[in-house]
Parts: structure tokens; sequence; C-alpha cells
């Protein structure tokens, strides 16, 4: 963390992959002040479905008690939650406010790529940012858009590509974490961005971290963000998430945090290069559903036409929705970069 951070500098560190990244970020911004740094935290506002059955990312108008609004963004505090059609919802940001008695950004996911950035470059603006980190607690960022496992890339690859505009970095932290791309994956991803010059650190956690963390989720619920606590007090093997559709291996390395280029592993990723200039969540989701890439938003979509409420999302309900999902969006598909992808990777 020491090659980005040094003693006065501060920084804007963005849980980017879903609400709950925001323990994980918590836990490396506080790494970063530990080093002398200064750190604001920002995070989006998705809740898994368990927490929130409406599709879709919050948005800024359904946020209350703010402490301040701004262009795609809002500055909220433990007390602090979100009016969904009439249905209270405390979103992981507010609790995690509540637990480190700070503010935090929430940034609106739904202006796309363009507004995501836009968002940011105020935030940093108006806080005297000196650089920008998004955190992904699990990797899918890194992934090329070509893998069977792969659950939810909307929101990682919208906060990526805004990222790569503000020449910002990528935190992986616990690679395979979310039981999507496997951890051994994620890192050969990681080798392969290294070898184009995109890898500019690492580090593990430390006894300081886990008990932060630790402390972060008694009050946020992030399934992903507990596999590298886990790992640190020893546990080994594999475990199951996300009402038991997924599983996860845990080693020594889900206590690590990779660091990356933005703009390098933006640029080397086609379906983010192709959403790169969306002015809406949906029309970037339109962009990867164009590639056969099925979403978080389509698998939220889904499920709510079914009419199930979150209590009805069993592992089965949840795994058989998103197999159907994604064939039903793969056979629809009208562009292809898989197989040149997969050869481009083998020729570096």
């Amino acid at each position: 963390m020491d090659c980005i951070a040094s003693p006065g500098k501060k920084a804007l560190v963005v849980a980017a992959g879903g609400g709950g990244d925001i323990a994980s970020a918590v836990m490396i911004a506080k790494a970063l002040e530990r080093l002398g740094a200064r750190a604001v935290l920002g995070s989006v506002a998705w809740e898994r479905y368990i927490y929130d059955d409406l599709p879709g990312p919050i948005r800024i108008d359904e946020i209350r008690n703010a402490v301040e609004l701004g262009e795609g963004y809002a500055l909220i505090n433990a007390g602090s939650y979100a009016d969904r059609q009439g249905r209270r919802v405390v979103f992981q940001a507010a609790r995690a406010s509540a637990a480190i008695n700070e503010p935090i950004y929430i940034i609106d996911l739904y202006g796309g790529v363009r507004g995501f950035h836009r968002a940011i470059k105020a935030i940093a603006e108006r806080e005297g940012v000196d650089f920008v980190i998004g955190v992904d607690a699990g990797g899918d960022s890194l992934a090329s858009g070509c893998e069977d496992d792969l659950w939810s890339p909307l929101s990682d690859w919208v906060a990526l590509g805004a990222l790569a505009l503000v020449d910002g970095y990528l935190a992986v932290h616990s690679p395979g974490s979310d039981g999507e791309l496997s951890q051994e994956y994620v890192l050969e991803r990681v080798d392969f961005f290294a070898r184009m010059g995109g890898l500019v650190g690492a580090r593990a956690m430390c006894s300081e971290d886990a008990s932060l963390l630790e402390r972060i989720l008694s009050y946020v619920g992030s399934e992903a963000s507990r596999i590298p606590l886990l790992a640190f007090r020893g546990m080994r093997g594999e475990i199951s998430i996300r009402t038991g559709s997924r599983r996860v291996k845990l080693s020594l390395l889900s206590t690590f945090t990779f660091i990356l280029k933005a703009k390098i592993v933006a640029d080397s990723i086609e379906p983010v290069r192709e959403i790169m200039n969306t002015d809406s969540l949906y029309e970037a989701r339109g962009i990867l559903n164009s590639y056969g890439i099925y979403t978080e938003l389509d698998l939220e979509e889904d499920l709510h036409s079914k009419g199930l409420r979150s209590t009805d999302v069993t592992g089965q309900v949840l795994l058989d929705t998103w197999l159907s999902g994604r064939e039903r969006v793969r056979r629809s598909a009208s562009r292809s970069h898989c197989s040149k992808q997969i050869s481009n990777e083998k020729l570096s």
C-alpha cells in the first residue's frame, strides 16, 4: 500500500462492486491512514436481493436524511436510509457509517460510466483528493466477460470505467471471495494484467485489519468481506455462501489485496471499453447483454418478475433463475469477442 500512499496524501476509497464491499473499503482506507495518508470513503448503494427485493441500485433521490446532495452523489451518515416505494432500507454504507462514525459518499450508478466519473471527479475536487481507489471484494472486475461463473459484472465495470477516466487504482481484495470467479482464476487475471504493467503492488491483512473488519462486519452484512476475516483466523477449505448457490475457497491468499492500474485493466477488457461512453446504467447493461453477458440487474429483474420476495429466494431458486436467464441472454447476443479474447491472452 505504501507504493501509492505517502504522508499527507489524500485518497477517495470507493466500494465499487456492491453495497457490502464497503466493509473491505473501510479496511483499505484505515490501512492507508496508518501509513500517514488521509482517506475519505465512497460507495455504491446496491443491496443484495435478500436485503432489498426492488431491482437495481438505490437512487440518490430515494435517500433520506442525507447530509448533503450533489450531482450524482449524496453524503450520508448513520441516520441515512432509503425509501424504496414505501419500504425503509438501511443500506450497508449507512451501517458502515455508524460503525466508524464518519460520513460516506454514495455514488449514483444510474448515470452509467460518464455519470459515475462526473460524481467521483466532483467529490475528489470537493475533498482535495490526490488519488482514487476502487475496492472490489472478489475480483469480478477483472473478468473478460467470457466466464461461465460470472454473476455480477455491471456495477464492477461501470465503476472500473470511471476509475480509468480519473487514472485511479483498482484494489481487488480477497480473490474469489464472492463465490463467482474462482480464486485461482482471479490470480491468473492478476498475472495477465501484471504482464501488461498493470500491477502496482500487493498486501496481506494484518491483525489491525482483522480486528477492524470484524467490528465493521458486526454492522455490515457482507459474505464476501467476511471470507478474508475467516481466512485470517485460520479457516481453510471451502464454504457455501449466497444461500448455498455458490462455494468459496479459503486460503492464505484470501487475505491479500492486489492493487492495479484501473486504466490498464479497463483498456484490456472489450465490454468495458464499449461502455465507457454510457450515460445510464441501462445503456451499459444493454451493451453487456449484446455480448451475451447476464448481469446482476437482469437477475434481480427476473426474480422480481416471478413475484419473489427476499424471503422466497433459496439457493436453488437463485441458481435456477441465473442459469435460465444467462442462457436467454446468450441466445440473444449480437456480438462475440470470446474467441479473440482467449487467443490474445495466450499470445501474451
